[in-house]
């Protein structure tokens, strides 16, 4: 970005154009009664001042992935949590936090057996091993992925 530019301009813009940055703030119902029905409390409401307020969401910071609905490429679906982080819920908004999927990497241990009067190795036994599950409680899941949030994607087509 260039020295002396406005970095606030490019988001004045996107709000001209009927669009809002999801920075996770209250908005008052009255003022936008549109998207108050389709955000409801979903991500939260407070009453300020007499006025209901609602919460858009809050996606900085999260890597987005489109909602599974069914379709079994989010093998760990049933277990996201609600928008708010507090209960259990698969739906639109919902969140799961970084994992790493299980699994294990096998190796082999090649053991002399001992020492031949030329000074090499007399026979040789192999025994095969495997990685097990690290010692830090690390969180684990079904696949490896970054912190997301699930989301339907608009489009604006006005």
């Amino acid at each position: 970005m260039a020295t002396g530019t406005n970095a606030e301009a490019p988001i004045s813009y996107v709000e001209a154009q009927g669009w809002m940055l999801c920075d996770g703030r209250y908005l008052r119902a009255a003022a936008y009664p549109e998207l108050y029905a389709v955000l409801g409390g979903l991500y939260g409401e407070r009453n300020s001042t007499a006025d209901l307020e609602f919460r858009i969401p809050d996606y900085r910071g999260l890597f987005l992935r489109g909602f599974d609905a069914g379709g079994g490429m989010d093998p760990d679906a049933k277990r996201r949590l609600d928008p708010t982080g507090n209960n259990v819920a698969n739906v639109v908004g919902s969140l799961q936090c970084d994992a790493l999927q299980v699994h294990a990497h096998p190796y082999e241990i090649t053991t002399p057996a001992g020492i031949s009067q030329q000074g090499s190795a007399a026979g040789t036994s192999i025994s095969s091993k495997s990685t097990g599950l690290p010692e830090s409680p690390a969180r684990t899941a079904l696949e490896t992925r970054p912190k997301n949030v699930a989301v339907n994607y608009l489009i604006k087509f006005r």
